[in-house]
């Protein structure tokens, strides 16, 4: 039986990159609907309760109250400003909108924190109808609100945000003008606020026992602490000023795709490419201006071309120029092994409360006899999942005259290797593939003498979950079974890597070989993986608000565009949220190693994932950089930081310990 890869799917319109629009709320709407069903697992509870709230009630109240009164000038001179086109006008209203939600928010909070009578009074019903739908408040009096989790939005509200916002208008207060500095500037700041409406309502409710919740005596975090080392890569300064240099490539990067948004002429689009690629990377302000702006705007269909520079042939080239050379490099391409995951059947198992449990199941093979004899294995077919081998010996012939032969030269490796890393690449589920990450997956094949399969799985939003992650299972499945015969290849031991949306992929796909009774890795190797998609608050999500490399906007596009099955369950699927996962599935982990820095929006994550896996007693460590934001791992390329070697190589070690 044969599954060729023709998974498009119906349901994404030709319009869809259009629809989702930043400034409208279009693009958070879906996301927020599903993750307000999120549930937070309930195995084992956390039973020591943390009383120790270092903000007192009254303290927040009048906190909340400074805030609102700022928040009704803002929204009072915005009203008052006026503007000379439709598109300027439209883009104060949705920053006023913006404001005014949150500003119903607050209300809520101040109504909830004032009202000493224990129930619902009759003006808290009023605001909560007239609160965004999807975004709903679920605290009925003042003990339903977390306050510890109210201080970090709040903090950068009254000293970062506020004080920003209110600068800004006073410089326009006299002639009440929208002028385009101005407007570009309400532009980028109704994103932000779209960010804190996004997050608020679940700041608010957050469990008092969730782990963020709980001050750093607790028993919980001194526990965790003991498997957390923190490293510093150098001078804070000097980390800054080389990070510096290298994010002026990203901001380029988004700058150009800005003015391409402008024409629709793909001769227009070269021509503006071409003119304006020194002239950004010479002055940093200007390139920082068009990021700045994209942000304001992102749309899926941009934010994929603005993620995918590093992909562009000439950027490519360069990149590889500074890439050490490698025995093998080599791109396969192969069928589905086993049955292919699907929504209906996700959904099915999870209606029946088994989906994250062990399988009695046999898993049932399919395409048996092509994989024995597969004649195109490396002929280039994007209907196909491609893996590429990266090994520092060769195992296969090469044959420049007809590549399209080359599987007929395959050969036996001389010395049977046993060891294997799989590779999941991360690019927020929509962009990148395994040639970008080769600024450190090179290095690893070479110092680690191991075949490291990197797998190119389908890219969102044309193919959302679960089709990325079943790409992976089925390429793990024919490693598993074909690797030997093909590339002399025995995977006795195996080791998972993953960053980012990779680290979620690779978490996930842990999870499915224990579900399914499969040959279990040897180990999990993580570098700040995305494990918790759901739009729920978490601390750390405040710096996406200001991350030039994971925004706040990207991280809602990328969320959107891997959930953008109608029929996914963002709030309650374990596989799309491995955080998720059932004490069942996790108890069979194989020791894990954490690796993030601490400027990350996905910070908390790394925390919250080793929390779980110790509470059933796996082997977990975390490694924290310090001043390091998102995907450092990428930064190891020319013009990048040179600091970055340091993780390269506790990746190395880390590999090294798990593989012996």
């Amino acid at each position: 039986m044969q599954f060729p890869k023709t998974h498009l799917n119906d349901f994404i319109s030709s319009d869809y990159d259009r629809a989702s629009e930043i400034d409208d709320y279009t693009l958070f709407n879906n996301v927020c609907y599903k993750s307000s069903q999120a549930q937070v697992p309930t195995e084992i509870q956390i039973q020591i309760r943390n009383t120790d709230l270092c903000q007192s009630q009254e303290q927040s109240l009048q906190a909340t109250r400074d805030i609102i009164d700022k928040l009704n000038y803002i929204i009072k001179i915005l009203k008052t400003i006026k503007c000379e086109s439709e598109e300027k006008q439209r883009i104060f209203n949705n920053a006023n909108r913006h404001f005014f939600i949150l500003l119903k928010g607050l209300q809520i909070v101040d109504e909830l924190l004032s009202n000493c009578k224990g129930k619902e009074s009759k003006i808290l019903l009023e605001l909560k109808q007239n609160y965004v739908q999807e975004r709903q408040i679920k605290a009925l009096k003042a003990d339903d609100v977390n306050i510890r989790m109210l201080q970090v939005p709040y903090h950068y509200l009254q000293n970062k945000f506020l004080p920003k916002m209110l600068q800004h208008l006073k410089l326009h207060e006299q002639h009440m003008f929208a002028s385009q500095s101005l407007t570009d500037e309400i532009k980028v700041f109704g994103t932000e606020i779209l960010m804190l409406n996004l997050i608020m309502p679940s700041a608010i409710d957050t469990d008092k026992n969730d782990i963020m919740s709980l001050n750093s005596t607790h028993p919980v975090w001194k526990k965790l602490e003991c498997i957390t080392t923190r490293k510093s890569l150098g001078d804070p300064e000097q980390i800054r000023q080389s990070f510096d240099k290298f994010v002026q490539s990203v901001m380029v990067g988004h700058a150009l795709v800005n003015d391409c948004k402008k024409t629709t002429s793909k001769w227009g689009k070269i021509f503006s490419v071409s003119l304006n690629s020194m002239y950004y990377f010479l002055s940093r302000s200007a390139a920082e201006k068009g990021m700045k702006d994209h942000m304001s705007q992102l749309r899926a269909d941009t934010a994929y071309q603005a993620m995918n520079f590093i992909e562009l042939p000439g950027v490519k080239h360069l990149i590889n120029l500074g890439l050490p050379k490698i025995s093998t490099n080599l791109k396969f391409y192969i069928l589905p092994v086993v049955l292919p995951l699907t929504i209906q059947e996700a959904n099915n198992q999870i209606r029946q409360g088994i989906y994250d449990q062990i399988s009695n199941q046999p898993i049932e093979y399919v395409n048996q006899e092509i994989h024995r004899d597969d004649k195109f294995l490396f002929v280039k077919n994007k209907a196909r999942i491609r893996i590429r081998l990266l090994y520092n010996q060769h195992v296969v012939e090469q044959d420049n005259i007809f590549s399209f032969l080359k599987s007929f030269f395959v050969k036996q490796n001389n010395m049977i290797e046993d060891k294997i890393i799989i590779h999941i690449h991360g690019g927020g589920f929509i962009s990148q593939s395994s040639s970008s990450h080769q600024c450190y997956t090179r290095e690893w094949a070479i110092n680690l003498n191991v075949p490291i399969f990197s797998i190119d799985y389908s890219l969102a939003p044309q193919y959302p979950y679960p089709i990325p992650l079943d790409d992976c299972w089925q390429a793990y499945n024919w490693i598993l079974n074909y690797s030997e015969k093909i590339f002399g290849i025995t995977p006795n031991k195996i080791i998972v890597t993953g960053d980012s949306a990779g680290g979620n992929l690779a978490t996930a796909l842990v999870g499915l070989t224990i579900k399914y009774k499969l040959q279990i890795p040897n180990g999990l190797i993580l570098n700040y993986p995305a494990v918790d998609i759901r739009f729920q608050y978490t601390p750390s999500y405040l710096k996406s608000i200001n991350d030039k490399i994971l925004s706040h906007t990207i991280l809602g596009i990328c969320i959107e565009s891997y959930s953008a099955h109608p029929d996914s369950q963002l709030g309650i699927d374990p596989f799309m949220s491995p955080l998720l996962l059932s004490y069942d599935i996790l108890k069979y982990f194989p020791p894990t190693r954490l690796f993030c820095g601490d400027q990350d929006p996905l910070f908390d994550q790394v925390f919250r994932l080793a929390q779980r896996l110790q509470v059933v007693q796996r082997d977990v460590k975390i490694t924290i950089y310090e001043n390091l934001s998102h995907g450092y791992l990428n930064y190891n390329t020319i013009k990048g930081m040179s600091e970055i070697k340091q993780c390269i190589l506790d990746n190395q070690d880390a590999f090294f310990e798990l593989l012996n």
